[in-house]
């Protein structure tokens, strides 16, 4: 259906602000967005872009068919469902993750292909802060992404996977398990995570409950590339300790933990509700090799189901 097809990539456009973004998102081109636009202002008789040299901005019509959009493509999605009587796991979803999970969620994608031939998975790379609205535009149809508020997540289905927790990580030639931490960051330069992230606004916390006010050297988004500066002895950090990561053992880094109550970020996954049929197997498959299995029986599917203890979907 034409229509669905072109609500789908409108609200795409809607949460990009882009044509071009709205293509990526769609792996369509450019131009080919365009055509649909037009060709969906046309059969609803009105105008739902304002155009500029600066890009798209929705039109008043525009903003107000985002939840009828919304709702169409939800009850179209859910009819396909149920028209689907052998009861196999069918379709395309478009799954968006932040780096540091990407292996753990590719490697579930790897295990669910056998199981589930007619299903496939597009793997988005986005950042924590943008997945949220993506999962919430329909722009994809779940995101693996530290959680930051629970307003965010309301009307969706939240699942917590794993806790990270921070630590400060040094080069081994300037510390040692016996270290002091607060001599540590006051003495080098400090690699700082981006504060405009959750993480970020979590290590500032730190910081001030810790006294300090360290030699900011450097700012980035990416906690691998402040790591390998580290392992250079470029400057200490305090990032998350991220799952896999395996940085205790890495003989060129000396990792600490920090005074006190332990300080985490959560990490979990957020569906579309009208979605769940499909991206459940994906959830449940991420917590049968969080808890030590590779594969995920059927008989225990509700079992790790009832794992999502802090559903939002109300």
């Amino acid at each position: 259906m034409s229509t669905i097809r072109f609500l789908r990539t409108f609200l795409a456009v809607a949460h990009n602000g882009s044509f071009v973004g709205a293509s990526e998102r769609m792996a369509l081109t450019q131009a080919a967005v365009g055509l649909q636009m037009r060709a969906l202002e046309n059969e609803l008789k009105t105008v739902l872009f304002e155009r500029s040299g600066r890009g798209v901005v929705l039109s008043e019509t525009g903003r107000a068919l985002i939840p009828h959009a919304e709702r169409l493509i939800a009850d179209y999605d859910q009819m396909r469902s149920g028209l689907n009587n052998d009861g196999d796991i069918v379709g395309t979803v478009t799954v968006g993750c932040i780096v540091s999970a990407m292996g753990l969620l590719s490697r579930t994608v790897v295990q669910l292909k056998p199981r589930y031939p007619k299903l496939h998975v597009r793997l988005m790379l986005q950042e924590s802060s943008n997945l949220a609205r993506s999962v919430k535009s329909g722009s994809l149809d779940a995101a693996i992404f530290v959680e930051d508020s629970l307003e965010e997540l309301q009307g969706m289905l939240w699942t917590p996977l794993y806790k990270e927790p921070l630590g400060v990580v040094a080069s081994s030639e300037v510390a040692n398990k016996g270290s002091d931490i607060r001599a540590l960051l006051r003495e080098n330069p400090f690699l700082r995570f981006d504060r405009r992230t959750v993480s970020g606004i979590r290590i500032e916390q730190t910081l001030r409950k810790l006294g300090q006010v360290p030699q900011d050297f450097l700012e980035l988004s990416s906690v691998t590339a402040i790591v390998a500066l580290v392992r250079q002895n470029v400057g200490v950090t305090i990032v998350p300790l991220q799952r896999g990561a395996d940085w205790a053992n890495d003989g060129a880094l000396c990792v600490l933990p920090l005074p006190g109550r332990p300080v985490t970020r959560q990490i979990g996954i957020l569906e579309q509700p009208h979605r769940e049929r499909v991206t459940a197997v994906i959830r449940r498959q991420l917590a049968a090799i969080l808890a030590g299995k590779e594969h995920v029986a059927a008989d225990d599917s509700q079992k790790l189901s009832d794992l999502r203890a802090d559903r939002t979907a109300r």
